[in-house]
């Protein structure tokens, strides 16, 4: 499914119930994104309008390394941070989002937004070689799915409130 960059208003909005707005990325940024990856972003629509999401991000390893241990904040990201060469594509994984639209908030919507990211990342990740998948928590359903399904560990509190989440390449691939 193509995205347009209203469908990216629509997520930094569902963003805003639940982060402060230091910690979120402005919808143009993620549209770029989405643009120079479309594999960044897993969505739910409902009557054609976004309701859940996930943003994947393949991030160079020296940016990576910041987002991990606390340096750099996700909403500094830029596209140019990304990692886009097929050679090293998906080596560092992160797990940027995930969120569901608080008027929307159910196990149907929460189970369809699991399977559809993980049958995605069995897709990209197929001709990878993932080293390293992080997820940055802030609320404690994100720590939830996190820690349950995504498999991901806790590794450290940040500076902005939520908590760093990690797991090597191989140990995430056997787990979903």
């Amino acid at each position: 499914m193509k995205l347009s960059f209203e469908d990216f208003e629509k997520m930094e909005e569902i963003d805003h119930q639940y982060f402060p707005d230091e910690n979120i990325s402005p919808a143009l940024e993620a549209y770029k994104w989405y643009l120079a990856d479309p594999n960044s972003c897993v969505v739910i629509k409902e009557d054609n309008v976004v309701v859940a999401y996930i943003n994947i991000l393949s991030l160079k390893k020296d940016v990576y390394e910041k987002v991990k241990n606390d340096v750099l904040n996700e909403s500094e990201i830029v596209m140019e941070d990304m990692e886009l060469k097929k050679e090293k594509y998906f080596n560092f994984l992160y797990f940027s989002v995930i969120a569901i639209d608080q008027n929307h908030r159910n196990v149907r919507t929460l189970k369809k937004l699991l399977d559809t990211t993980k049958s995605h990342i069995k897709n990209i990740i197929k001709n990878c070689q993932l080293i390293e998948v992080m997820a940055d928590c802030s609320t404690k359903e994100g720590k939830k799915i996190t820690e349950r399904m995504l498999k991901l560990k806790p590794y450290k509190n940040t500076s902005h409130g939520s908590v760093i989440y990690v797991a090597k390449g191989k140990e995430f691939i056997e787990n979903i």
